[in-house]
């Protein structure tokens, strides 16, 4: 049925106003416009943000656990502008388990995985490691903060690994920044989430990265994205094992194994120490050679840093897992069978009844002693004027050996029985400081003399002694010459009366005109302190020259081979060659970039011994020049005056005259860079020559013109293209 709807008197009312007002507007047109509004808030100015960071700075600001955790952070550039651009971030999460029953402290990982054996090593059981998180979700606020929540509740982590939620503990958040050709960046938080603590917690800081990159530059493992200690710690847990080798990638474990290298027991009696990486890659440390004395725990673990107050652990609480990794031969739980004579250890619980003070195999830190090298301390030579100086004249030198940690008291070096039985004391002249090479010294090609000051010294009333040189200077010497007292004093360390336990003591040089008026140092190009820091000391020669760079160049100069030391027949020798040029800048450049060489790098020393360098390892990074250097010395142009490097003395090995030389700028940079074609650009590109004269050279017939691309700001600057910072 159809319906109508009928409008009552009020509604006909109500439909008349609502026409009215959609309609009644006069002639229906906009009304004139009213009167401008205040004006609204200034929009916020865009944020200035970070384009293209050289460097990346995280900061942790806050860490939440309920489940799974949430973390607050933010990046900045080297400039303090914020970075919006993070395309991939790492997190781990530890905690750190304090030491009980002899154990150190440890920390353990909430997140772990298996990874089982592939046949690549000697592995065959299926192994626990720890991992970073995966499966989170990373929130940018595109002002430079971040939110990630992480993909794994660690309170209640059953698998692979059962690890208790303990919040009352100290816990570390690792974080890693790295890939996409962004800068590396690392970094931690440290915390307690019972309560929120980040300051007075329990800690475990033994090493810090400064000590590790003093000598390796800059540490960058993993395809480069690790650099911080503190974060590796977090992964190498001791519960971590490497499958396909079967051995813990525990830290304090892995890196003592590493650094003793060649000289772990078991590598000496035939085994190997790997390590399989990144897709089964094996990483054997077998040849690993510290190049200092392994017992100098310390360059790592420096108590006296206030960065690492828990670095003292290792001589205050021995374990088997840090013992036994450098003495690996010993099986603790077969006792003395095991080679253990403090009888049978399963545990770490009565490790320091023994080992202490007063126990029955003394402390720790006695155990490590270098003594050769605390001993030397008491020792120190002085050399107080050099007389005689001229040119044909037979040189006196004046000197006295103290002990600086006694008043600086004088030795008596006729009577002490530390200059008795294997001592050595001796002094060397070298000239001309320009750049040395000892013509006419009658001494090989370029030996320096010198003479015994043990037999030849006379005592002066002061303490002191005198010198004279048993051989002359020549006639022809000219400018500034050099004098260095060299030598190891002797001392009895197992009480038979006998010294022959040699000191090295560091050596000293001093300068004396011949005919300069004043006398003029050699340059400086490397530091001793620079040596020194992956060297401890640098002690060679039997121990007798020791921690002085301006001793070493006096011998290993341009004109000096060691011819006298190979055999007669170059067939005979290891490289085929007749000899091989000691100058200091192609021999330390050749032994350190033996990696960066095509041909081993061999010389020949004492009692004709053969030194292969074709297996070093150079820890740092070989283009960083200023590893070694100071004051950028390794900049082209060569300073003025340096020779060229002897290839081939000639038919009369005491002339110079007669040498077959490479020029100075090849002669440095062809030590590393050995190829042909490397040595072909150096020739046709830079005017360099393998088969010149000094006298060439003095006169330009051969000209280098390798600074003028390789100088300060040319197209290929050695700074720039070594990516020298």
């Amino acid at each position: 049925m159809k319906r109508t709807l009928l409008l009552g008197p009020m509604g006909r009312l109500a439909a008349l106003l609502t026409l009215l007002v959609l309609f009644g507007c006069s002639d229906g047109k906009t009304g004139p416009a009213g009167p401008a509004g205040p004006e609204g808030p200034a929009a916020p100015p865009p944020i200035e943000v970070s384009k293209n960071p050289t460097a990346l700075v995280p900061t942790i600001t806050s860490v939440t656990i309920n489940s799974a955790p949430v973390v607050e952070f933010n990046v900045v550039d080297q400039d303090g502008l914020p970075y919006v651009d993070l395309p991939s971030i790492s997190f781990t999460l530890a905690k750190l388990l304090p030491s009980k029953n002899g154990d150190s402290s440890a920390w353990q990982s909430y997140i772990n995985r298996t990874e089982a054996p592939n046949g690549v090593g000697p592995g065959t059981q299926e192994t626990i490691q720890a991992t970073s998180d995966s499966g989170g979700t990373l929130e940018n606020h595109q002002d430079g903060s971040y939110t990630y929540t992480f993909g794994t509740d660690i309170t209640a982590i059953t698998s692979p690994l059962a690890v208790a939620y303990e919040p009352e503990l100290t816990h570390r958040l690792g974080m890693q920044l790295s890939g996409s050709n962004q800068p590396v960046a690392n970094t931690v938080f440290d915390f307690r989430p019972a309560d929120g603590e980040t300051m007075g917690l329990d800690s475990r800081e033994v090493v810090k990265i400064e000590n590790c990159n003093s000598c390796h530059g800059k540490l960058a493992l993993h395809g480069g994205g690790r650099i911080e200690t503190k974060l590796c710690v977090t992964c190498h847990n001791p519960g971590s094992t490497d499958a396909n080798s079967g051995n813990t990638v525990d830290f304090k474990v892995m890196i003592h194994k590493i650094h003793r290298g060649e000289a772990l027991p078991s590598v000496v009696q035939g085994g190997e120490y790997a390590i399989y990486g990144y897709r089964n890659t094996k990483h054997d440390y077998s040849d690993v050679a510290l190049p200092q004395d392994i017992r100098n725990c310390s360059k790592c673990h420096d108590a006296s840093d206030a960065a690492t107050p828990e670095a003292i652990g290792w001589q205050e609480r021995p374990t088997i897992q840090a013992c036994g990794s450098c003495h690996d031969d010993v099986d603790f739980a077969k006792g003395v069978d095991g080679g253990h004579p403090g009888g049978v250890m399963t545990d770490n619980a009565d490790c320091t009844v023994c080992h202490k003070e007063g126990g029955f195999a003394g402390s720790i830190a006695a155990s490590h002693a270098t003594l050769n090298a605390d001993a030397a301390k008491d020792f120190k030579w002085n050399i107080l004027n050099v007389s005689n100086t001229a040119p044909g004249n037979f040189p006196t030198v004046t000197f006295s050996v103290v002990n600086p940690n006694q008043d600086n008291a004088s030795y008596d070096i006729k009577t002490h029985p530390a200059f008795s039985s294997d001592a050595r004391l001796s002094i060397d002249l070298a000239w001309d400081t320009k750049d040395y090479h000892n013509t006419g010294s009658g001494s090989g090609a370029a030996n320096v003399i010198s003479f015994n000051a043990l037999t030849t010294a006379v005592a002066n009333t002061d303490g002191s002694f005198s010198a004279t040189s048993t051989v002359a200077l020549p006639a022809t010497a000219v400018g500034t010459g050099a004098v260095a007292i060299e030598g190891r004093p002797a001392a009895d360390f197992d009480g038979d009366n006998v010294y022959s336990d040699r000191l090295p003591v560091k050596s000293e040089v001093s300068f004396f005109p011949i005919t300069d008026s004043a006398a003029i140092p050699r340059r400086q190009s490397v530091d001793n302190a620079k040596c020194n820091n992956c060297h401890q000391q640098l002690s060679l020669h039997g121990g007798s020259r020791n921690g002085e760079v301006q001793l070493c160049v006096m011998c290993h100069n341009p004109n000096n081979t060691d011819i006298s030391r190979r055999p007669a027949d170059p067939a005979m020798a290891l490289d085929g060659l007749k000899e091989r040029s000691i100058d200091f800048k192609r021999l330390i450049h050749g032994i350190h970039g033996a990696a960066k060489r095509e041909n081993d790098f061999i010389v020949y020393g004492f009692g004709n011994s053969v030194h292969n360098f074709g297996e070093v390892r150079f820890p740092g990074i070989i283009s960083n020049c200023e590893t070694c250097h100071v004051d950028e010395a390794y900049k082209l142009p060569l300073a003025p005056g340096v020779l060229a490097s002897t290839l081939d003395t000639g038919p009369l090995l005491a002339d110079p005259s007669d040498d077959v030389n490479v020029s100075p700028s090849a002669a440095v940079c062809s030590s590393c860079h050995d190829s042909i074609l490397a040595k072909a650009h150096m020739t046709q590109n830079g005017g360099a020559s393998f088969d010149t004269s000094q006298a060439d050279i003095d006169n330009f017939s051969v000209i280098e013109t390798c600074q003028y691309c390789h100088g300060a700001g040319g197209i290929a600057d050695v700074k720039t293209v070594h990516k020298i910072q």
